[in-house]
């Protein structure tokens, strides 16, 4: 059998696969999404208080987020974008420019660690630095238009299997993923995040 005849019959195999694949998903019953998602996505579209208890579900967001992190963390960004710079530029570029001292405390690690940091980075074309017009012994940090693009494609890669887990998902599915996802963002927005008090 020639190269050519081989190679068709792998196309073929590969259809019949899929085709397998796509009958198995219409036959099968719909998965149940997760009961945080949908107690949101509820909770969105009636406009009122649901029976939900607060502690519990922060504590459930709390655990889902510590888990989508971990993920996201395993995937290759590449080219040398390190989750450090990756967190580093997303703040410099929806942010905007902030002084060294600024981007550490953001970022919760020394200057000293930022300092190595930045200059790494700005070795690479990431980022430049200005005087600080508001302090002469600062400067401001800003993201290049090379680390514009780097983050861009860094979180392109970085969500591409949450995007391809989440395109498995039927469209009523998808919408009350969309609609929770909204509905945190204004949470997270409102929050305080002031610790409860232990006082009585």
């Amino acid at each position: 059998m020639g190269k050519k005849s081989k190679g068709k019959e792998k196309v073929k195999k590969k259809d019949r696969k899929k085709a397998m694949r796509l009958a198995a998903a219409e036959a099968a019953p719909s998965r149940a999404p997760d009961p945080t998602i949908v107690e949101m996505a509820e909770l969105a579209q009636a406009g009122g208080r649901s029976n939900v208890d607060p502690m519990e579900l922060a504590a459930r967001l709390a655990s889902l987020s510590t888990v989508l992190q971990r993920h996201l963390s395993r995937a290759d960004t590449g080219e040398g974008l390190t989750r450090a710079r990756l967190s580093a530029l997303a703040l410099l570029v929806l942010g905007g420019p902030r002084t060294l001292g600024d981007l550490a405390a953001a970022e919760h690690v020394r200057p000293p660690t930022m300092t190595r940091l930045v200059h790494a980075m700005e070795a690479d074309g990431l980022v430049s630095r200005t005087p600080n017009p508001d302090d002469a012994r600062s400067v401001v940090i800003h993201a290049s238009a090379k680390g514009m693009k780097q983050l861009d494609h860094g979180r392109t890669r970085q969500v591409a299997p949450l995007a391809e887990t989440i395109s498995d998902l039927d469209r009523a599915e998808r919408q009350q993923l969309a609609d929770a996802a909204d509905l945190l963002g204004r949470v997270l927005r409102d929050s305080t995040w002031e610790p409860a008090s232990s006082d009585e």
